[in-house]
């Protein structure tokens, strides 16, 4: 049986929805380059200002259950586009004075933004299930990753590097401005895969045009919680992102103030763990294909072993003593924060790859909506947590910050216990359903 293979539209289509993934996720850490900038102009001290990131993060995930719902039973492709949009026109008003003059104005905007990128999440990997196969779904899976981490990368560089020039406003509009060319193209040129296209037992079958038509009922819920693999995966997203969550929004701030650093220098510090973090979402992606068709239970033991090892090139970044804070010193602290993203990036690279090969096509996208809450509980409190945190000290902040991995990391280890029985259920159900398909085609 041949492969279902992209055709050069649906390769396309990916593409542009890698690039308004950037732009997307661009907006969600630039308050974290700007923290100065916006207790001066608000009057808020800095436990007000983490709950407003709190707010962001949390209020789009919870919603993303809605979204996660619609997307297995309407068009992915009206979904994305209309999601993108309610992200985009509240972040594209946050970089125009008119509509921040206050706290509470500025506050909303957030919010509003949060629900655009919390409903990205379980469309988009919905339609990454049905456009590549099993064995190739972490890697596709961390090329989307890739794009929200140069977003996400991109937001405070711009705010680090530009506010002080431009002011704080001008990120957030270089952040949304982009995204609506992108989705007008999209809108007119993508199209939605066939769900299911992708499943062995399935494909020959669509590609005879026999539809798969199964959909989620409100009942299925239950389902993906049965599922010890999904349980035990949506588990570790929750300490395995209060470290992402309160580092990403407050070790620039921490880097300044305690570490002497510049602006610039302690932004530089942030764009290499997370440059280590892309680079190496790539990389593991690519070793955990290999490992998941040799065994699968070797790819969450994998995600398990590089978050526990990417603790030990981190400590040092967060603890060790500068003295010469634009010297070789910089150089060090800059290579370690490398080091430490590259390594604790495996979960990044291969989480979404194994609950799309665990969960029915049907599912998937209240799964992800599912997971994007527990995966984003930690880095929605993170950002709170650090501002009550942070009167204790910066130092305990983040040392607190990095013991969240530990846990995270054994849990894995749990994943990978159930992985190869929860794949080979759903590969039967599908053969099961292959063959009432081909029994109702001849019935016809």
């Amino acid at each position: 049986m041949k492969p279902v293979k992209m055709s050069s539209r649906d390769t396309i289509t990916l593409l542009l929805l890698v690039l308004m993934s950037v732009f997307l996720f661009a907006d969600q850490r630039i308050m974290s380059a700007i923290l100065p900038e916006l207790s001066a102009e608000y009057g808020a001290d800095v436990r007000t200002l983490g709950f407003i990131g709190s707010a962001f993060t949390l209020v789009g995930a919870f919603i993303s259950i809605v979204f996660g719902y619609f997307t297995d039973l309407i068009s992915r492709k009206k979904l994305l586009v209309i999601t993108v949009f309610v992200g985009e026109i509240p972040c594209l008003l946050t970089g125009v004075p008119l509509f921040t003059q206050t706290l509470w104005s500025f506050t909303l905007l957030r919010i509003l933004t949060g629900i655009g990128i919390g409903g990205i999440y379980p469309i988009s990997f919905s339609l990454i299930s049905d456009y590549f196969r099993e064995e190739h779904r972490a890697s596709a899976s961390a090329w989307l990753g890739v794009a929200w981490a140069v977003g996400m990368m991109g937001g405070p560089a711009l705010a680090g590097y530009l506010t002080g020039s431009f002011g704080w406003r001008i990120a957030f509009v270089l952040a949304a401005a982009p995204n609506f060319p992108l989705a007008l193209i999209f809108a007119l040129y993508a199209r939605d895969p066939e769900r299911g296209r992708t499943e062995k037992a399935l494909e020959k079958l669509i590609q005879s045009g026999i539809a798969y038509t199964s959909r989620i009922k409100l009942s299925d819920f239950k389902l993906l919680f049965s599922n010890r693999t999904n349980f035990w995966t949506f588990l570790q997203g929750v300490p395995g992102t209060i470290p992402w969550g309160i580092l990403s929004y407050w070790v620039i701030i921490f880097l300044e103030q305690e570490r002497g650093f510049s602006k610039e220098e302690a932004t530089t510090v942030f764009l290499m763990m997370g440059l280590g973090a892309t680079i190496g979402a790539v990389v593991f992606a690519v070793i955990g294909e290999r490992l998941y068709r040799k065994d699968p239970r070797l790819l969450p033991l994998l995600c398990g072993a590089g978050v526990l090892v990417g603790i030990v090139p981190m400590l040092p970044v967060l603890n060790y003593p500068v003295f010469d804070p634009g010297g070789v010193q910089l150089l060090l602290l800059n290579l370690g924060a490398f080091v430490g993203g590259f390594l604790v990036s495996v979960p990044s690279a291969n989480v979404k790859a194994i609950l799309m090969n665990v969960n029915r096509p049907e599912h998937r996208g209240s799964v992800f909506a599912v997971f994007n809450i527990t995966d984003n509980l930690g880095q929605g409190f993170g950002p709170a947590i650090g501002g009550l945190l942070v009167p204790i000290g910066y130092q305990f902040t983040m040392n607190f910050a990095l013991f969240w991995w530990l846990p995270c990391g054994l849990i894995f280890f749990m994943v990978a216990r159930y992985i190869v029985a929860d794949r080979d259920r759903l590969q039967k159900l599908m053969l099961s359903r292959a063959t009432r398909m081909q029994e109702k085609e001849v019935q016809i």
